[in-house]
């Protein structure tokens, strides 16, 4: 008899655990954001730094180039129109190029794909860097956009094809989002 309140208890305890993760009553505002200073440090101590040939080719192509929160660098070529900005989960068309940022090598296009690329921003089937390049893009605008290689593919690159630590170019237009 004992046994059956001790295993009444416990799961109780497990169905109280599963309700309140599932509800998510104890989610954090902000989950991007290390949990305490201990962690804050170690990330600090992390922090990504652009190597130092691609940061010459910034300062001597680039200058006055903004840069985005996670080390993106961008420039405007044509300013868009209206107010709105894409956010996450919303759909996007864009053209684009991408190429090599260290010998201007061409990766990839919509054009070579028949169209604009549509996407759902946020979603992790295109780079990490896109989120950045598109969050404060007005429709019409176009933008040259180096990613750093953390915001792109990442320290290892990808075999025969792109390079460790490679930073990207994009040559980007938001065309529309819904």
């Amino acid at each position: 008899m004992r046994s059956f309140f001790i295993l009444l208890g416990l799961g109780t305890i497990l169905l109280t655990i599963a309700i309140v993760v599932r509800s998510g009553k104890l989610m954090r505002d902000n989950p991007g954001e290390p949990i305490n200073s201990a962690m804050r440090r170690a990330l600090a101590d992390r922090a990504y730094q652009w190597p130092e040939a691609d940061a010459a080719k910034l300062a001597r192509d680039f200058p006055g180039a903004r840069e985005s929160i996670n080390g993106a660098r961008y420039r405007t070529l044509t300013p868009g129109t209206g107010d709105l900005s894409p956010v996450k989960g919303q759909l996007v068309s864009v053209d684009y190029t991408a190429r090599l940022f260290a010998n201007g090598e061409k990766l990839d296009a919509s054009a070579d794909h028949e169209g604009y690329y549509n996407f759902v921003l946020g979603q992790p089937n295109v780079l990490p860097g896109w989120g950045d390049a598109l969050e404060n893009m007005r429709k019409g605008e176009r933008r040259h956009i180096v990613l750093p290689y953390w915001l792109a593919y990442g320290e290892k690159g990808q075999r025969g094809r792109i390079p460790a630590k490679a930073a990207i170019l994009l040559e980007l237009e938001l065309i529309d989002f819904k």
